[in-house]
């Protein structure tokens, strides 16, 4: 069986165990494939795996961070956060720790720890965000705008930094002082 041909879930025969979703489906995401959006002052983020897939497991997104660009100093309460550099640069701080991860880099970081992270080069770097438990996806489509094959990102509309901090708290996500 060719797998790039594989779009629908397809049945496990060892059990539905499947991070308590009840199910005995694989989920397939093709390259390029998942919702996608805009948020964030330019940064593409795209659903891989989220609370519809893996029950209250975890949530996985593909993220483009754009140059210059990263969120203020903030903690998860609620999650589990977890890196992986596909392409690019990307230096995260926690506390007194400052790290300059590139490709490859894993990056693990636990509910309750203060950091921020910044994409300090001139390129977009493409990585994975893993957050669990699995929920945390629905932040990016409520502040986001749906990418729309083929034209730019749309300008951030009015209140658009009160709308990201007050669903952001709601996400159990808070800024806070470096």
């Amino acid at each position: 069986m060719d797998a790039t041909n594989v779009r629908t879930p397809m049945s496990i025969p060892w059990g539905p165990q499947g991070a308590g979703t009840g199910s005995e489906q694989i989920t397939y995401v093709a390259p390029g494939e998942g919702p996608s959006v805009w948020a964030l002052q330019g940064d593409k983020y795209t659903m891989k795996a989220g609370k519809s897939t893996t029950g209250p497991g975890f949530t996985m997104m593909e993220g483009e961070i754009a140059p210059d660009n990263g969120p203020p100093m903030h903690i998860h309460n609620d999650a589990d956060e977890i890196f992986y550099l596909l392409d690019g640069e990307l230096t995260v701080a926690s506390g007194d720790e400052v790290i300059k991860a590139e490709s490859g880099a894993f990056i693990f970081i636990p509910r309750g720890a203060k950091h921020k992270f910044r994409n300090d080069s001139s390129k977009i770097t493409k990585l994975l965000f893993v957050l669990a438990p699995a929920g945390f996806e629905n932040f990016f489509f409520e502040i986001g705008q749906p990418v729309v094959p083929g034209l730019e990102r749309p300008a951030e509309p009015v209140g658009y930094e009160q709308l990201v901090m007050r669903r952001a708290e709601e996400f159990g996500m808070f800024i806070v002082d470096e």
